[in-house]
C-alpha cells in the first residue's frame, strides 16, 4: 500500500507495563549512567525522558538533581513512576503523551533521552519523533537515542513484515505486539539531518543470544 507523506502505517500503541518483569526495567542502563556525569558537567539541568516506561532513567536523573520530565504513552507505567518518585521524595513530572506530538514548548530541554523507545513505530513516525525531539531541544543541548539496525536477526529473517519496508511487528515481553522500525546507517544519518552527530556506534544487545543490533547516537 502506498502512503502519502505524513501518513502512518500504524498508530502509536502503549507498552503494557503491568505485564513485565519490573526488576530489569527499573535498573538504569550503564551507558545512560555515564551520560549523567557528562550532562551535569556541561551544566545541563532540564531532561526529557522519552518513552520513560517505569522511570528507571527518569528517577536516576532526578536523584542527581536534574529537573526531569518523563513522557510515555502508557498510563500504567506512568502511574508506577509517580508512586516510585513519591516514595523517594523526588520531584518528577510524569506526562502521558505521544513521542510524535510532544506537548512542550520549543527549546524546553537541555537533554533529550530516548533509550530503546523512539523506534516503536513506522518510518514516518520515527521521522516525526526526531523532528519533535529537535524542536524541544535547547541550543547547545544533546540527544541520546538508540535505533534498531537492519543487521538485527529479526529484521534479516523477514519476520513480522509490513507494508513499510523498515517496519516489523514484533511480540514484546508480556505478549504485546508492537511495531519496530529498523534502519541502515545511511538511512539513520538521513533521518538525523537536522542534528550534529557527535558519536554513532553499532551495538549488539548483550542480554540475549541473537539479540537486536542498535545504533547508539549522541547528537546536538
Amino acid at each position: 500500500m502506498d502512503r502519502k507523506k505524513g501518513e502512518f502505517v500504524v498508530e502509536s500503541k502503549p507498552w503494557e507495563w503491568e505485564k513485565v518483569e519490573e526488576a530489569y526495567w527499573l535498573e538504569p542502563a550503564t551507558e545512560v549512567q555515564a551520560l549523567l556525569g557528562r550532562w551535569k558537567k556541561a551544566g545541563h539541568s532540564r531532561l526529557l525522558d522519552l518513552g520513560c516506561g517505569l522511570g528507571r532513567h527518569t528517577l536516576l536523573f532526578a536523584r542527581a538533581g536534574f529537573s526531569v520530565t518523563g513522557l510515555d504513552l502508557s498510563e500504567s507505567g506512568l502511574s508506577r513512576l509517580r508512586g516510585l518518585s513519591e516514595d523517594e521524595g523526588l520531584e518528577v513530572l510524569a506526562v502521558q503523551g505521544d513521542l510524535c506530538e510532544l506537548p512542550f514548548q520549543d527549546g524546553a530541554f537541555d537533554c533529550v533521552l530516548a533509550y530503546r523507545s523512539i523506534y516503536h513505530g513506522d518510518s514516518q513516525g520515527l521521522e516525526r519523533c526526531l523532528r519533535e525531539a529537535r524542536r524541544v531541544l535547547a541550543p547547545g543541548g544533546e540527544l541520546f537515542a538508540n535505533f534498531l539496525a537492519k543487521e538485527s536477526e529479526f529484521y534479516r529473517n523477514g519476520e513480522g513484515a509490513s507494508s513499510d519496508p523498515c517496519m516489523r511487528m514484533k511480540v514484546e515481553e508480556g505478549g504485546v505486539v508492537l511495531p519496530h522500525c529498523y534502519l541502515a546507517e545511511d538511512e539513520l544519518r538521513s533521518f538525523l539531518a537536522d542534528f550534529e552527530i557527535r558519536s554513532l556506534r553499532l551495538d549488539v544487545e548483550p542480554e540475549r543470544p541473537g539479540g537486536s543490533r542498535y545504533y547508539t547516537v549522541l547528537a546536538g
